[in-house]
């Protein structure tokens, strides 16, 4: 049985009620958690807006989506100094639904959690609380992505262990909830963020995708969002779909930067 079910299970027998709303099943609870930190420009943040707007709108993983019983429900929360939600959490079912979503996060604006200092923890503990909401999802993911290290609430060092974002990571996967990881590399050299991300954020069963810099941050995030939405066992068909639809991005992006 999955936890929130079971928590709901044991509050009935332990204290003899019912709740007067059943949660909505759907086959995906994704909460996109996004760095909006100091040391992301407004150029930057464009596009990882736009790397976000382009992974909803691409015609595989729409379709995945589609494809699900019940759909999938999403929500968005940036870090910074502090975390905010700044998108609730959106049930998506069909084609349109989706379209709609990816129009939604191309008007995100960058919320008052904006700041010099990157606080991961905040953004994780956020989204960890954010799961008790009105979806039973038979997956529970976290997307995180950055460009940095814990460095405020505490400050914790670029290499090695970060206690109190470990803490933050164990306490949602005690919750049934999977963390994974888009590290944006470059400040830190070619793998100092993600191997922060991979020592105190993923859980086991998470993934890492690492993007090159900011350039690169589209085609990892369509490459995270696809792999997350088919699940870690998808079917064939699926995943063909959102193969498809990868590829083409691809070679999109690459006659972009021709012309």
């Amino acid at each position: 049985m999955k936890f929130k079910s079971l928590v709901a299970a044991m509050a009935v027998a332990a204290g003899g009620f019912t709740t007067s709303a059943q949660a909505i099943p759907v086959a995906l609870e994704l909460s996109l958690v996004i760095d909006v930190s100091g040391s992301i420009s407004t150029s930057e943040y464009n596009t990882q807006r736009t790397g976000y707007v382009n992974a909803f709108a691409n015609a595989g993983i729409q379709s995945a989506i589609a494809s699900f019983a019940g759909g999938i429900a999403v929500n968005v929360i940036q870090f910074g100094t502090n975390a905010v939600q700044v998108i609730g959490w959106t049930h998506l079912q069909t084609i349109a639904d989706v379209a709609a979503f990816s129009t939604t996060l191309a008007g995100m604006t960058r919320s008052g959690a904006a700041g010099s200092s990157t606080d991961i923890e905040d953004g994780v503990v956020l989204s960890t609380a954010s799961f008790t909401n009105g979806f039973e999802g038979a997956r529970l993911v976290m997307d995180v992505s950055g460009d940095g290290v814990q460095n405020i609430d505490p400050s914790c060092p670029a290499v090695g262990a970060c206690a109190a974002l470990q803490a933050a990571r164990d306490a949602a996967a005690a919750l049934g909830i999977t963390i994974n990881g888009l590290a944006i590399e470059g400040d830190f050299g070619a793998t100092g963020v993600g191997d922060h991300f991979t020592t105190n954020l993923i859980t086991a069963g998470g993934f890492l995708v690492r993007a090159s810099g900011f350039d690169d941050f589209e085609r990892a995030a369509i490459t995270k969002i696809g792999r997350e939405i088919t699940g870690p066992v998808p079917t064939p068909g699926t995943l063909a779909l959102v193969g498809l639809a990868l590829a083409g991005m691809g070679g999109l992006a690459r006659r972009q930067r021709r012309a």
